[in-house]
């Protein structure tokens, strides 16, 4: 099948991700508790019209075992849900590696799920080939947690506090590592936020 065929359907869902994602999502705003932190590449997120809990969905460890995404809560994450053929995915992910390398310890993480059918081994697979380092290895192999939170458009990336409640989201690359970024994230992971 020619490389043609599959550009316009992989356009096309990721056209009405995008749409479905900006239905559902307000732009941030300086009168929420994130105000202060909302300048430079940050001032792009846009915050849940309605509170909302971190999923349910399962995802899978590095070691193969299953864990629900609701039980990471207790500690700030920048959850990434990217896959090894998107471009913008492999343009963030080493801003996301240092981000963890910076502030990455039992208050906070950077959990990048590998949301492929090839699961843990080609997340390993992939991060050595774009020579990144520091992160840990998650997949959701069903990729049911992309259509479900980020209507198949990748990268999605949500800020989740120490509540387990999502404070911002994201569709598309950002500067992770920049100053900016790394003061939200400070403040998130001291429960500031």
């Amino acid at each position: 099948m020619p490389k043609r065929a599959f550009i316009l359907p992989i356009f096309a869902v990721l056209m009405l991700g995008f749409i479905a994602y900006r239905q559902f999502i307000v732009p941030a705003t300086l009168d929420t508790a994130l105000g202060p932190y909302l300048k430079g590449e940050m001032a792009k997120l846009s915050l849940p019209k309605q509170e909302q809990k971190l999923s349910d969905h399962i995802i899978i460890r590095e070691d193969g075992s299953s864990i629900a995404l609701s039980e990471l809560r207790g500690k700030a994450m920048l959850i990434n849900l990217w896959a090894p053929w998107c471009a913008p995915c492999r343009a963030e992910m080493p801003e996301l590696a240092n981000l963890q390398k910076l502030l990455g310890d039992d208050d906070f993480e950077v959990v990048a799920i590998n949301v492929n059918r090839g699961g843990i081994g080609e997340a390993r697979a992939t991060l050595k080939e774009w020579d990144i380092e520091g992160l840990g290895l998650y997949a959701d192999p069903t990729m049911k947690i992309a259509i479900d939170l980020a209507n198949g458009a990748l990268p999605t990336s949500l800020i989740v506090g120490k509540d387990g409640l999502v404070k911002a989201m994201y569709l598309g690359p950002l500067k992770w590592d920049g100053p900016e970024a790394i003061g939200l994230f400070v403040a998130l992971k001291n429960g500031e936020i």
